[in-house]
């Protein structure tokens, strides 16, 4: 496939940042995310992950396996993994505050919104808009991965077309013609 270049100026950014609420949202009887299946397939954890994104220090190495096929495997989720962590270490530390702490973090389970707010000292308006923005900076700036299963989080307004949902998963890119 030839690289394909997103038109920025084109970007519903509600549908990308609820791209990336759908890759972070635990969901179903395990409550893991995406994010969290993917830690575990590149075998490491989100306790790793907590002081490389803060510090910005690089993660251990993950442990060997016999198999090759897993071995493989595992490296590739292990280079998906970096693109997102590296992504997340981008966000303006204004916003990675919020969204590390509410999706990385883990320090809020079951908790609600409306507590998250109070226990971080923010309005509830003020925090939507933090956490808003921290999602819109991560699907920027994981910008497009052609080699990567998760192509890109960004969703391209699609002319003449009404759409009642407007989040899909963005597992290939959808480009204007």
């Amino acid at each position: 496939m030839a690289d394909q270049q997103l038109n920025l100026n084109n970007i519903d950014e509600d549908a990308s940042a609820n791209n990336v609420t759908a890759f972070f949202t635990r969901t179903g009887k395990s409550q893991l995310s995406k994010f969290d299946k993917l830690v575990m397939f590149a075998g490491s954890s989100t306790d790793d992950l907590k002081s490389s994104i803060w510090s910005d220090m690089p993660k251990g190495g993950s442990s060997s396996n016999s198999a090759e096929d897993k071995l493989i495997k595992r490296i590739d989720k292990s280079i998906e993994l970096e693109v997102i962590v590296q992504a997340i270490k981008d966000i303006d530390p204004t916003f990675k505050k919020i969204f590390v702490s509410y999706y990385i973090s883990n320090n809020f389970h079951n908790t609600m919104w409306t507590d998250v707010c109070t226990i971080l000292g923010y309005e509830r308006t003020q925090a939507n808009l933090m956490m808003w923005r921290a999602k819109v900076s991560f699907a920027y700036r994981y910008s497009y991965h052609e080699e990567l299963p998760i192509k890109t989080f960004l969703v391209e307004n699609a002319p003449n077309i009404v759409r009642t949902n407007p989040v899909q998963f963005p597992y290939t890119l959808r480009t204007s013609s």
